[in-house]
């Protein structure tokens, strides 16, 4: 199937979303200030369900759950990401001359726990929070869930019920792996579903008016913004708002990407980014927890450095050049690579694919 590129720039913003909306949030500790706020709604609003908006999009849940696929793509790529941060957290630990049993006890349990925040209701304490990998795991068991849904008479019923099943239990108990999260997630997944079904982005293009609506909403969104976090299953004061802005949000920056595309410069750029997305997912999360105690001290120095440059600009500066270097690193890691780069396996199946064709018939042209 060829890749329609428009999706991979999405990809891209919202990748890049998710490292900006980290920089916000770490800036506003350090120095609260209006600025670090609107970036953080801006982000929050549409990032992950995008994510997860995208992946239905293209999922057949009539067919049968590829289980080697899906655990290679998503529990073997937490399984590395987390084992990543474990030897360098371990190695922080000895730089500031502390006790790296302790770390690795901490954040073994919160590698085990895959839990995206610190929860005080979890089956038993946790001090840290595994972070962005979370949604490895709410989209396995989001594809799952839907695969089994599908097969069922009424399936939007049974979304519905799962999606308020996981987000009422999650008021009372935090079960670990993200279960909850997945339980979530899987109407953001069938939503992409059946947007892809019956056509949804050719109606857009045909009644234009439509992405005005969704502008609007989305703005709205934002304007009450109140702390959405798909990894906790927090939608705000206003969740219905919050759902739905975050479903227009998705949409205008679909249009926003077909826009991207016409021009040569924007669409390679955020196209080979969007590609890239799982592996700088990965790569931002080690950055992300290794550094995790650092950071404020960090943000001290560019900021006595450069007074003058927005402390979100800056945090957001730092870490893009070392979020992209941990991606290409993972990409020239014979095999693992394959799983943070899904379109490498599906390359090397093509390529395998027309070896065994041309030793099959070695004479045709």
């Amino acid at each position: 199937m060829k890749r329609i590129r428009f999706f991979d720039i999405a990809k891209g913003m919202a990748i890049l979303a998710v490292i900006l909306g980290h920089s916000a949030i770490e800036a506003n500790l350090f120095m609260p200030h209006r600025t670090a706020q609107i970036i953080v709604s801006i982000c929050f609003s549409f990032h992950m369900p995008l994510f997860f908006i995208l992946s239905g999009y293209f999922m057949h849940p009539e067919r049968k759950f590829r289980w080697a696929k899906e655990s290679k793509q998503l529990l073997c790529t937490y399984a590395v990401t987390a084992l990543c941060v474990l030897i360098g957290v371990t190695c922080m630990a000895t730089l500031n001359h502390e006790s790296r049993v302790l770390a690795l006890r901490q954040w073994g349990m919160a590698a085990l726990y895959g839990s995206g925040d610190v929860s005080d209701l979890t089956l038993w304490p946790v001090d840290f929070r595994i972070g962005a990998i979370w949604f490895l795991l709410a989209l396995f068991w989001a594809r799952l869930l839907l695969h089994f849904f599908a097969k069922l008479p009424y399936t939007f019923i049974w979304v519905i019920a799962c999606f308020l099943v996981g987000y009422g239990s999650s008021r009372y108990v935090w079960l670990p792996w993200s279960i909850q999260a997945g339980m979530c997630a899987v109407a953001f997944l069938y939503l992409g579903y059946l947007a892809k079904k019956y056509d949804v982005l050719d109606f857009v293009r045909r009644v234009p008016y439509i992405w005005i609506i969704a502008f609007l909403i989305w703005i709205i969104d934002i304007v009450f913004f109140d702390g959405m976090s798909m990894a906790m299953n927090s939608y705000g004061p206003h969740p219905i708002l919050a759902v739905v802005g975050s479903i227009a949000g998705t949409l205008c920056v679909i249009g926003i990407s077909q826009l991207f595309d016409k021009v040569a410069v924007l669409g390679d750029t955020f196209s080979r980014i969007g590609q890239a997305s799982l592996a700088i997912l990965c790569a931002h999360l080690i950055e992300d927890d290794v550094l995790l105690q650092s950071w404020q001290s960090y943000l001290d120095m560019l900021r006595t450095l450069f007074p003058q440059v927005p402390l979100v600009l800056l945090s957001f500066i730092v870490r893009l050049p070392i979020d992209f270097a941990g991606a290409a690193l993972l990409h020239y890691v014979p095999k693992i690579n394959e799983w943070f780069y899904p379109q490498l396996a599906k390359q090397h199946q093509l390529n395998r694919a027309g070896i065994v064709h041309k030793r099959a018939f070695p004479l045709e042209k």
